[in-house]
């Protein structure tokens, strides 16, 4: 009900306002409004619910007003942060691909650096391999005599003798033997074992022949040579004067061999070779690359 028709309920008397006795009155009949008050009325309704509904609607507009503005102000702001957002998406897209582009340029200069390094490598390699045959190369004529006691005041050419004797091998001092001497040992400070004898010898032939006959020495010692005393019982090896090298690849080949199971290893004219058996082909160890033929 509307605040405004509330007025409407009452008779036209009641709207006067004044109470009177109802004792002993008699009863009188409803009062009929004329039909100009009703009309009146009808008149007062409808314009007041006009005003009324006037109001609301006013009310609504308004707040749909702020509405609007308040999502138009919201709008605006996300438009500008998204236009904000977009040129910091434009500027990481271009910095993107600048760094591709770097990227691209590093990658081709690495893979150029990569064949330059290939490439440096192999000639250190090919350096490496050559200075290893030269430093052998110049001890193609040398004996590495092994096991001989030391002593003050010995005479290494005697002892070279001595044993051309043992092996009935013809040399003549002056002619064939450039020098003779002992060298140091590595990681034997305390002197433990006697320091070994070089024997370099101006032909690589009579070297070869010398060799081959003192190998034949089967169990060699100091005795043999005219050695006595304590020292007598060491015994003698006689090999090939390898380069550090090459010693350090022999002992490799050495080992790789026992672990494979095969029967021989041995050293040549300064070459090492290999062999599983007698019906086996020699596999020639020349670097430590050809050690992977050792299956």
């Amino acid at each position: 009900m509307l605040p405004m028709n509330k007025i409407k309920w009452k008779c036209p008397s009641c709207k006067s306002g004044k109470k009177k006795d109802n004792k002993n009155r008699p009863n009188t009949p409803r009062l009929e409004c004329s039909s100009s008050q009703s009309q009146s009325m009808i008149n007062i309704d409808a314009n007041a619910i006009m005003e009324h509904f006037d109001g609301r609607f006013s009310a609504l507009q308004s707040a749909i007003d702020s509405l609007k503005s308040d999502v138009n102000d919201k709008l605006t702001g996300l438009s500008a942060t998204v236009n904000s957002w977009e040129t910091k998406m434009n500027g990481f897209a271009s910095l993107i691909a600048l760094i591709n582009e770097q990227i691209s340029d590093l990658k081709e200069e690495n893979d150029k650096l990569k064949q330059d390094l290939d490439h440096i490598r192999s000639k250190v390699r090919d350096i490496s391999d050559c200075n290893d045959r030269n430093d052998q190369w110049v001890r193609r004529s040398n004996i590495q005599i092994n096991g001989v006691p030391e002593k003050k005041g010995e005479n290494l050419l005697s002892l070279v003798k001595s044993l051309a004797q043992k092996c009935n091998f013809i040399i003549n001092i002056d002619s064939d033997v450039d020098f003779v001497t002992r060298v140091a040992v590595k990681n034997d400070a305390d002197n433990k074992t006697p320091k070994p004898i070089i024997l370099k010898m101006h032909s690589r032939y009579k070297k070869d022949d010398f060799l081959s006959l003192l190998r034949k020495l089967k169990n060699c010692t100091a005795s043999d040579i005219g050695i006595t005393g304590a020292q007598s019982g060491y015994k003698i090896f006689f090999n090939d004067h390898l380069s550090a090298k090459n010693k350090h690849l022999l002992k490799q080949a050495k080992q790789l061999a026992k672990e494979k199971g095969y029967v021989y290893c041995w050293v040549r004219n300064c070459s090492i070779m290999v062999r599983r058996s007698d019906q086996s082909p020699i596999i020639h160890i020349t670097s430590e690359r050809s050690l992977n033929k050792i299956v």
